[in-house]
């Protein structure tokens, strides 16, 4: 369908959220190249720095894992060690935080180490943290973290070495989103 002025093409929530992801990466990727001194760029080091991890204060949360766009971190109480299980549905409301295809590591922000990635069925990467599956939440908005304490089983992830605030961590709100995530 031609593009017309006077049409605006609507995309489904999931594609929306898909090309902020990727635009964000990009961004990520570009900032990075240019940091680097003049002549040292090269294809290899846009893709590995695709995807940041960072830490963060949270307000009442304290220091919590954040993507290097700010977007909170979570995990999800049902996962094992590098077994992500938050799928389907469940993946639609907390989209898992995915590596780029091509590439194979995360880069953490200062003094952050213990990051890694799980291969999913579809060959696609999901990142991970001390093993641990990570998740954004979809109704979260820039720097919010709505997820936290979610059914019981969401969570944000802090840091190891991070005081984690027991009672905003433990506090769970009743939030309900339907089929059980």
């Amino acid at each position: 369908m031609p593009n017309h002025p006077d049409r605006t093409i609507r995309r489904p929530p999931a594609v929306r959220r898909r090309l902020r992801t990727v635009a964000a990466g990009t961004a990520l990727a570009v900032a990075a190249l240019a940091a680097l001194p003049a002549g040292t760029a090269s294809a290899s080091t846009a893709r590995s720095s695709a995807v940041a991890v960072t830490k963060t204060s949270r307000g009442s949360l304290g220091t919590v894992l954040v993507t290097g766009s700010g977007a909170t971190l979570y995990r999800y109480t049902p996962d094992r060690p590098n077994t992500p299980t938050c799928t389907g549905a469940c993946a639609s409301a907390w989209p898992p935080l995915l590596l780029p295809k091509g590439v194979t590591t995360v880069h953490g922000g200062a003094g952050l180490t213990g990051l890694g990635s799980v291969r999913l069925a579809d060959g696609r990467r999901q990142v991970t943290y001390q093993r641990t599956p990570l998740y954004t939440y979809a109704g979260d908005s820039g720097t919010s973290a709505n997820g936290q304490g979610v059914e019981g089983t969401w969570f944000v992830v802090h840091p190891a070495g991070a005081a984690a605030h027991t009672t905003a961590t433990t506090a769970a709100p009743s939030k309900s989103y339907g089929n059980g995530y």
